[in-house]
């Protein structure tokens, strides 16, 4: 019979064991070469900027910097890009005092001293201003117009500084097709203006908001949005599942955003040749932190251009979620719905209220699928079984 192991977490694996007969494949992604030196990658991708002068010619005579650099749900080393980024400032005769960092959470928990050490190093984390992002505090956030219909807000410390940068990474992302580019900054370090808008029925609900589709309604409001944001540079990763380094992108968001994807698919795509009947989706760390996260993991087998899991069939995530369901709200805003067909009209009917993206996805999940199922979690059965 043949034998799977599926990477569970960090450092830890699981096995299954199929019967003959009932083992379609895995979809196994290619492995691409890694970066010999990541740190080196990186550095040549600020040496070869897209469609942008030097960061360093952009920064010299700048009196206030503004970085938004990913949270502790996102797998980016953002120790490598900050530290490069900061070495083209500092050539460029900026001090330390002149930079602030801005962890760009969204609406995610802030982060805890000790996580943004290992996030940005320990040096950075005592030497320079950094701000965990308050989606909330309307006097930390600025009103810049809107795009695409959708209102933009964001943190007032990288609109109003002189330079405006930004990390990431390129990676398949159900509304914006891939992530990276501007998104950071507008979404990340985005009000909640911005993010109830952007992440109500209206963008989850509509036919462009699938994975892989760099053209979504979702994007087009991203790329503009960081045009009138003033978003100047950014640095972004392609990391494969394994966390290595393949590829760095550096310059002018949109221009870095169309090589960055184009790249991409050739890290993340592989074709399928038929729906299965169950398919087994590991969503890895850092997004089997919480419930909320590790659903991602069923965004390729339903959500994706077209659903690798038959009508009716069973997807299977396994995660350890210690942080719980992630969001009480979808749990609670849930609870009097008895299937996913239930959930989408009670979406559509009444909007999506903050903080109940997950209950909604779940519902277009289970219009498709007969079960979503999260195993192997420290949540317990009981709150599974009701959510």
């Amino acid at each position: 019979m043949p034998t799977v192991s599926l990477p569970y977490d960090e450092g830890r694996s699981l096995t299954l064991t199929i019967p003959d007969g009932n083992y379609l494949g895995s979809a196994d992604l290619p492995r691409l070469p890694a970066a010999p030196d990541p740190a080196a990658e990186v550095r040549r991708a600020l040496a070869e900027p897209l469609e942008s002068p030097p960061l360093a010619d952009l920064a010299r005579g700048k009196e206030r910097i503004g970085i938004a650099v990913t949270d502790i749900t996102r797998y980016c080393p953002d120790d490598l890009l900050v530290n490069a980024i900061l070495g083209d400032l500092a050539s460029a005769g900026v001090p330390s005092s002149a930079v602030t960092f801005v962890l760009a959470l969204g609406s995610h928990r802030p982060m805890t001293p000790r996580e943004i050490a290992g996030k940005l190093g320990a040096r950075i984390a005592e030497t320079y201003r950094i701000l965990n992002h308050d989606w909330k505090d309307d006097g930390a956030l600025v009103n810049v117009g809107a795009e695409e219909g959708f209102p933009i807000q964001v943190n007032r410390e990288v609109v109003e500084a002189d330079l405006r940068l930004a990390t990431g990474v390129i990676e398949p992302h159900l509304f914006a097709g891939y992530s990276g580019g501007a998104k950071t900054m507008v979404i990340g370090a985005g009000g909640h203006a911005t993010i109830a808008a952007t992440h109500g029925y209206a963008v989850l609900s509509h036919p462009s908001s699938r994975l892989g589709n760099a053209d979504s309604v979702f994007r087009r409001f991203i790329n503009r949005a960081g045009e009138r944001v003033g978003v100047d540079f950014v640095v972004n990763l392609v990391v494969d599942p394994d966390k290595r380094l393949i590829r760095a992108f550096a310059g002018r968001p949109a221009a870095v955003y169309a090589a960055g994807v184009a790249f991409a698919r050739g890290v993340f795509e592989v074709p399928v040749p038929c729906p299965a009947d169950i398919v087994v989706s590991v969503p890895g760390a850092p997004k089997n932190l919480n419930l909320y996260q590790a659903t991602r993991a069923a965004y390729p087998a339903i959500l994706g251009p077209r659903p690798v899991v038959r009508p009716g069939g069973l997807v299977i995530i396994p995660a350890p979620c210690p942080d719980g369901v992630g969001e009480e709200t979808s749990r609670v805003w849930m609870q009097d719905t008895p299937d996913g067909q239930s959930i989408v009209e009670k979406a559509r009917r009444e909007g999506i209220p903050e903080g109940t993206h997950m209950a909604y996805r779940f519902g277009r999940f289970l219009t498709h699928a007969s079960e979503v199922i999260v195993t192997d979690s420290q949540i317990p059965d009981k709150t599974i079984r009701q959510v």
